[in-house]
Formats: C-alpha cells, sequence, structure tokens
C-alpha cells in the first residue's frame, strides 16, 4: 500500500470513529470513541513518518496551506492555536496581512498539515463556545477577557497534544526495538522531519521576522482558559470553522 493510500485509510477511520461519537447518545462512548480517534491521530503521524522514511529528497513532500484566520481582537488567540496545533504535528507556521485579514501558513508533510487542519478546526469551535460561556467576572472587559481566555485555552492544548505525542512516539520506538534494528530510530526519523521542514522555511523564506508582541490580558482569564483547555477533546472533530469566531 502506497504512503498516500494508507494515510486515506487511516483517516477514514479516524473520521469514522468521531461520527460515532457523534451519533450516540451515552456520553461514555463518545469520549470512548473521541479518544481512540485522538490516539489514532498521534500514532498516524509517527506511523507516516516511518512510511516516508526512504524518501531521499530532503524537503520532498512538504507543502504549503493557508488558513484564514480573520480580523479583529481575537486573531491573535486564533494564530497561538493554530501554532500549538501545528507543532504537535512538527509543522511550521508563518502569518501574513491580506485584504482579507491575517492568514496562517501551515507548512509541513502533507499528511501532517491535513491533520493539523482537522484538528485545529475542532478545538476552534470548542475555543470559541467555551470563552462564549464562561461569564465575564466583574470588573473585567469583555474582549479583553476573552482573548486571555482563548490564549489560556491554546497553550493548555498544545501542551497535550504535545504529551500525545511523546507517547505515541514512545510506543512506537517500543515496538521498532523489537523489528528491524538496522532501521533508523523513530526519534531520529522524526527529527530529520521536522528539519527538512525548517529547510524548506528557509529556502523559501528567507526575511523573517517576528509579530509585535500581543497585548497584555489578565492571568485569571489565562486560568480560566486553561482549564477548558484541560477540559478540551481532541478527538479532532472536523466541523465549519467559519462559524467559529466571536465577534470581533
Amino acid at each position: 500500500m502506497t504512503t498516500s493510500a494508507a494515510s486515506d485509510t487511516v483517516l477514514r477511520r479516524i473520521r469514522g470513529l468521531l461520527d460515532q461519537a457523534e451519533r450516540t447518545s451515552f456520553p461514555s462512548e463518545a469520549e470512548a470513541f473521541a479518544a481512540k480517534a485522538a490516539e489514532m491521530m498521534a500514532r498516524h503521524h509517527v506511523d507516516v513518518a516511518m512510511l516516508e522514511r526512504t524518501r531521499r529528497e530532503r524537503g520532498g513532500g512538504v507543502v504549503e496551506v493557508d488558513v484564514e484566520l480573520g480580523r479583529g481582537q481575537y486573531v491573535r488567540a486564533r494564530l497561538e492555536l493554530l501554532g500549538q496545533v501545528a507543532e504537535a504535528y512538527d509543522c511550521r507556521v508563518l502569518t501574513s496581512s491580506a485584504p482579507r485579514g491575517r492568514v496562517g501558513h501551515v507548512i509541513g508533510h502533507a499528511a501532517d498539515v491535513e491533520q493539523t487542519e482537522l484538528m485545529y478546526t475542532s478545538l476552534l469551535v470548542q475555543a470559541t463556545r467555551a470563552a462564549a460561556a464562561e461569564p465575564v467576572p466583574r470588573g473585567h472587559a469583555g474582549v479583553t477577557f476573552r482573548r486571555g481566555f482563548l490564549l489560556g485555552f491554546a497553550a493548555r492544548v498544545g501542551e497535550r497534544l504535545a504529551a500525545q505525542a511523546a507517547r505515541a512516539a514512545r510506543h512506537a520506538e517500543q515496538e521498532h526495538a523489537d523489528g528491524d534494528p538496522t532501521a533508523p530510530s523513530v526519534a531520529l526519523v522524526l527529527a530529520d522531519r521536522r528539519q527538512s521542514v525548517d529547510d524548506w522555511v528557509a529556502d523559501r523564506y528567507r526575511h523573517l521576522r517576528r509579530l509585535d508582541r500581543a497585548a497584555p490580558v489578565s492571568t485569571h482569564a489565562v486560568e480560566r482558559g486553561t482549564r477548558a483547555g484541560d477540559r478540551a477533546d481532541l478527538g479532532g472533530r472536523a466541523v465549519d470553522g467559519g462559524r467559529a469566531m466571536l465577534p470581533g
């Protein structure tokens, strides 16, 4: 089976699990289906990297996909969430301004970019709903509070996704140790995969600069968002991101 066919098969299984999670009326079943989907996404990232390790050309298979981030007070929080998700799947995010608003440029291997888009879209909806439902404490401006909330959410889910990716890599390494001892280790393959993305970026973008620092937010808002990030479903359900933006 080719890498592309194998990837398509796994993604179909992931979407099937997520569909089951949506259809069931039992919360425990829904959680189990979503958790299995999330586990498969993390493992799929490692498996694809190992399947593609025989490519000789550096940067082979690297793509760039634009993600619309829109305008307004919450655009930096959306960019932060996209960056956190991308990092978990060994992608890089650059950003630029366009007439339609800010754009995130997700750069990575095709399968990793696809997973980044899938997970980001789901988490953006969850973050937006959680922020809208969270009461704004007395003395806090609504926009400032929600911005801090969303930033805290992004940071926490980034930590969770990174831990999930690390577990998948450790499990794959254990299986690898029982297989072909002459093949490169999982850690080396993943490191080389990340380096190929960095090389692609360096080759095509010679002049990059950092964004200005984001406006300050309250620690209280960040803590509320962090707790919401602990509760986020990492199953990555695909939904319409166009409905996932707070006003502004």
